[in-house]
């Protein structure tokens, strides 16, 4: 073997050496800061541990089964979600997430309540509501032209009153005609006209004794038409 061939075996030995050295240090540090890191999480939890009154091996167990819990917890509050959309004649219409089983009365709460020209009949406040439906709430307006196009899907004010009151057979002195009043027995012509005028100036009558108020009407009148009349 030649002086150069030695020269070059030398230097790659001393190269590899030197090569082994770096690696050598590299595993020494990773390992030492992967200790260190170590180290610092056990410290923390031996601290939690010891506020707790729990060893170090429970305490590792209590916090990955807390955090698991924490994950269950957070699926079935998400289960136990529902999404509205709430627009019309509200002060903020938009999506809003409540609880299962909450009430349309809450949701409107979170719209910013009802504008001022709402038309509060068209609602049931009490009803639930259910996950991914739109509640549209009609302005008095657009309650006011449904009505008049026979389309309006809620109860109108005064209708069940009205309804039950043909019924029962009772003529409403709030709605009845001059026909209609004149059926009653003591009400003639005259008096029937009177009632309406009345009605025209003054507004609807607030209960029956307020029609002795109409000119001709008196006590012992009213003791008669009373059981056959209404509001």
């Amino acid at each position: 073997m030649t002086k150069i061939e030695n020269n070059i075996i030398k230097n790659f030995i001393v190269r590899g050496k030197y090569v082994c050295m770096l690696c050598t240090l590299a595993l020494v540090l990773l390992c030492g800061c992967a200790s260190g890191r170590d180290e610092v999480v056990m410290t923390r939890i031996n601290e939690e541990a010891a506020i707790l009154g729990l060893d170090s091996q429970n305490m590792t167990e209590v916090s990955f089964f807390g955090e698991m819990a924490d994950a269950e917890t957070e699926t079935e509050d998400a289960l136990q979600q529902v999404y509205i959309y709430v627009c019309g004649a509200v002060q903020l219409p938009g999506v809003y997430c409540l609880k299962q089983g909450s009430r349309l009365y809450e949701a409107v709460e979170l719209a910013g309540g009802l504008s001022s020209d709402a038309d509060e009949n068209c609602l049931n406040m009490a009803r639930e509501i259910t996950d991914g439906e739109q509640v549209v709430i009609l302005t008095q307006e657009e309650a006011f032209a449904q009505k008049e196009a026979g389309i309006y899907p809620y109860p109108i004010e005064g209708a069940i009153q009205e309804t039950s009151a043909k019924t029962s057979g009772l003529v409403n002195i709030n709605t009845a005609t001059l026909a209609e009043l004149t059926s009653v027995s003591g009400i003639g012509e005259s008096r029937a006209q009177a009632i309406i005028d009345y009605r025209e100036q003054h507004g609807s009558f607030g209960s029956i004794e307020d029609i002795k108020k109409v000119d001709g009407i008196k006590d012992g009148l009213f003791s008669k038409i009373k059981d056959k009349i209404t509001i």
